[in-house]
C-alpha cells in the first residue's frame, strides 16, 4: 500500500495539493466575506433601531416642551389679566380704609 502511495506521480501530487489550497482559500474567502456582510447588516440594523428611538424621544420630548410651554403662556395671561385689573381698580374711599398701623398689625 505504501509503494501506491509513493507511486503517484509527482504532478498529480502537486495538482491535488493545489486544488486543496486552492479549496480551503475559497472557503476561507467566501467566510470572511459572509462574517463581513453580518456585520455590515447588523450595524445597519442598529442604527435603524438607534435612528427611531433618538425620533420617538425627540417626539416626546418637544410634546412636553409644548406643553410647558401652553402651560407658562396660559399664566402669562392670567398674570396679565391681574395686572391690567390692578391698574383700573379705584382706591377704597378713606373713609372705608383701615388706619396704617392697624392695617400693618393684622398683616403680621
Amino acid at each position: 500500500m505504501l509503494t501506491r502511495v509513493l507511486s503517484i506521480s509527482l504532478w498529480k501530487a502537486a495538482a491535488l495539493i493545489a486544488a486543496a489550497f486552492l479549496l480551503g482559500a475559497g472557503a476561507g474567502a467566501l467566510y470572511v466575506s459572509g462574517h463581513q456582510a453580518g456585520q455590515q447588516s447588523a450595524a445597519k440594523t442598529v442604527e435603524r433601531v438607534a435612528d427611531k428611538a433618538v425620533t420617538a424621544t425627540d417626539a416626546s420630548q418637544v410634546k412636553q416642551l409644548r406643553q410647558q410651554l401652553t402651560t407658562a403662556q396660559k399664566d402669562n395671561a392670567e398674570f396679565q389679566r391681574q395686572l391690567q385689573e390692578a391698574a383700573r381698580a379705584n382706591p377704597a374711599p378713606t373713609a372705608c380704609r383701615l388706619p396704617d398701623g392697624l392695617r400693618d398689625d393684622l398683616n403680621r
